[in-house]
């Protein structure tokens, strides 16, 4: 059961990891075409894509953050589709967060999406890799260096034989 779920946990970051590759390689090309520039998307190393939305009229000024997000949704229906024609449709989610410098306005950030690759799993495997191989590397060096010398003098020894 362990090594079933074990399988597929593999199986699932070995997608997550080339579905960043692939958004990575997207944003590579795409970076400074005429529409990347003209829906005012930037990237960074990750490969989260970001963009600002801002009232367009003195009217929306009031309106309340219901009224807004409406409004916002009718403005990402551009950048959806150049995305979704970029292939980045399936491979990135939006998450939308208000700047602190202004409230009214819409930051979205387009993230790759991953499930089983998190913070959290990569700093316990880096911990628990680091403590494993300090408590064993002593051992397994001596080992490992034993079984060369005999595996050399085996093929060398097994030349000697035949001839």
């Amino acid at each position: 059961m362990i090594f079933k779920n074990l399988r597929y946990n593999l199986i699932a970051a070995y997608y997550e990891i080339t579905n960043w590759f692939f958004v990575k390689k997207i944003i590579r090309k795409n970076k400074n075409t005429v529409d990347w520039n003209k829906h005012n998307l930037r990237a960074d190393w990750i490969g989260r894509i970001y963009t600002v939305l801002n009232p367009t009229s003195p009217s929306d000024d009031g309106d309340t953050d219901e009224v807004l997000r409406i409004k916002y949704a009718e403005k990402m229906k551009p950048i959806n589709l150049y995305l979704d024609k970029l292939g980045l449709s399936e491979s990135v989610y939006p998450a939308y967060e208000s700047p602190k410098e202004n409230p009214k306005a819409l930051l979205i950030v387009y993230s790759p999406l991953f499930n089983i690759i998190t913070t959290w799993k990569i700093i316990n495997l880096t911990i628990f890799l680091i403590v494993f191989f300090a408590t064993k590397l002593d051992t397994w060096t001596w080992n490992v260096i034993s079984k060369l010398v005999s595996w050399v003098s085996l093929l060398f020894l097994n030349e000697y034989i035949i001839k």
